[in-house]
């Protein structure tokens, strides 16, 4: 008989592998974005150390093409990033301080500074990027931070809606077997070890599903590291868009966090048609972990 270890939070903390985060904040608000406390509640958690990557806010206007007006475009732009910036990180140093969290705050100095360059080389020596979700009445630069996070850095990325973490108690596997769904189990093993319930949920339509046949082999995996689980059918509906069934199930189970595999198609079929992925971050339910 398989031993379930009872784990507590003092456990987790201790011996977990999230020792670095990163969170990365739009320049574009005035004042930090709901993910900044979602971030600091998690490292608290987890008694992580926080980095902080401030995006440079987007140019108010193009790059002049005159000498004159451009020296003068230089200085405005530098100042009016250097000052926004600034202010948030500032924000971002007292609410780490009030919550005792160790914390680095990176930002742009220049409109000339790489707006995802330095974020990427960050992302790829932290244990886990942090981002908000995107929102669905603004989201393209959002989902541009989500890509490079997941096609760039080889490590997992957490989204999400919310802004206060909790400890996930009801966890959903979003299993078909696939590497990337492979890599978001073992990159999300310390988020979801103290949870109560997690299911393991393959969806299957008219072809079946290539997730059913290794499902009772994951439940054994995970039994290995003490979290009980149970597998779980979802019929896809057609018609639908993929992550339709998905998000039910979420809304169905009161799951609070989800681990799945991040763009398992390849990028173009997602970019012209969509797919599981594109649409939970469209309308994104719970806090993901994605890896891909």
């Amino acid at each position: 008989m398989t031993a379930i270890f009872q784990w507590n939070m003092e456990d987790m903390t201790q011996n977990n592998r999230l020792k670095n985060l990163l969170v990365a904040l739009s320049g574009d608000d005035e004042m930090p974005g709901p993910v900044l406390d979602y971030g600091l509640g998690l490292a608290r958690a987890y008694q992580s150390r926080v980095t902080v990557c401030v995006f440079a806010p987007v140019l108010l206007q193009p790059f002049p093409l005159t000498l004159g007006s451009s020296s003068i475009w230089i200085a405005q732009e530098t100042d009016r990033i250097e000052t926004r910036s600034g202010q948030i990180a500032q924000v971002v140093q007292q609410r780490a301080r009030e919550l005792g969290v160790p914390i680095d705050v990176e930002h742009a100095h220049s409109p000339f500074d790489g707006r995802y360059s330095r974020f990427i080389a960050l992302a790829r020596l932290h244990d886990l990027t942090v981002l908000q979700a995107p929102d669905p009445s603004d989201s393209s630069r959002a989902r541009t931070a989500i890509e490079h996070a997941l096609f760039d850095s080889g490590r997992p990325v957490l989204i999400t809606p919310d802004d206060k973490f909790e400890t996930p108690r009801r966890v959903m596997i979003a299993w078909d077997g696939s590497a990337e769904a492979a890599r978001a189990v073992r990159d999300g093993l310390d988020l979801f070890l103290g949870a109560d319930h997690v299911a393991i949920a393959t969806v299957i339509d008219t072809k079946g599903s290539e997730g059913l046949r290794s499902a009772d082999e994951l439940v054994t995996y995970l039994s290995r590291y003490g979290i009980g689980s149970e597998i779980s059918v979802i019929a896809a509906v057609p018609g639908e868009d993929e992550g339709f069934p998905i998000r039910q199930f979420v809304t169905d189970q009161q799951v609070d966090l989800l681990v799945m595999g991040a763009f398992v198609h390849s990028r173009l079929r997602q970019a012209i048609l969509g797919g599981m992925t594109r649409s939970l971050l469209e309308n994104c339910p719970v806090p993901i972990l994605m890896s891909h």
